[in-house]
């Protein structure tokens, strides 16, 4: 299936796990905030066939056009979580687990690089909306003994005990989460950066051409 995303996002020196609901099969990037940009493309297809040394992209230079490949680290790879909707919990107190509402327990886990935190929603005896989604990104033990005031606003945090807590936007979730991780090596806090993500409906390996008579693919 053929799709086209078109994004932003502000660097803050660290990895982005950027959700997109989807492998794209080419990821572009452009720095637009600075008068030298520099451009970074990255192709499914060499991530899966290149050595480590240049299957994460290339960047070109804003300033002198040099184009370099980037290795291990320092570029873009996709990820697949499989999930497309994970659980969500209902918050319990002084606990490392919470229920769903069938029942369920999960264990409380915070965000990596590659999948999702824990989900849970506040409980009935909260101001907050019912259906307002947190997501847990950082995880040192139990929830506290008492339910925090959940936050208003989708990007803000909580402290829950030992738990961080992050107000998360419902259309990500259910977007799932497949995408791409940004290496660090790539960002600069307050870096602004536009991308576009593309999935085609074919890709095609036609290997080595040589032998092709008149240059046409003797198996189009």
């Amino acid at each position: 299936m053929n799709q086209i995303k078109v994004g932003h996002y502000e660097a803050d020196d660290g990895l982005i796990n950027l959700p997109l609901g989807f492998i794209p099969d080419v990821f572009d990037m452009d720095e637009l905030t600075t008068s030298n940009p520099d451009h970074v493309r990255w192709y499914r297809r060499q991530q899966i066939d290149e050595a480590s040394a240049s299957r994460q992209g290339v960047i070109t230079n804003g300033v002198d056009g040099v184009i370099t490949r980037l290795g291990s680290g320092n570029g873009i790879t996709a990820y697949n979580a499989s999930s497309q909707r994970p659980a969500i919990g209902i918050w319990e107190a002084s606990n490392s687990t919470i229920d769903d509402r069938a029942g369920n327990t999960i264990t409380i886990v915070a965000r990596t690089a590659t999948a999702p935190g824990t989900y849970v929603n506040p409980t009935v005896s909260s101001d907050a909306d019912r259906q307002a989604l947190f997501e847990a990104i950082t995880v040192g033990g139990n929830t506290g003994s008492t339910e925090p005031t959940w936050p208003d606003a989708v990007g803000e945090n909580v402290t829950d005990g030992n738990i961080v807590w992050k107000r998360v936007d419902v259309s990500l979730q259910r977007g799932g989460y497949q995408g791409v991780i940004i290496a660090g090596a790539l960002n600069t806090n307050g870096q602004e950066w536009y991308y576009e993500a593309k999935q085609a409906d074919q890709v095609v390996d036609h290997g080595d051409v040589d032998g092709w008579t008149s240059g046409i693919d003797p198996d189009a």
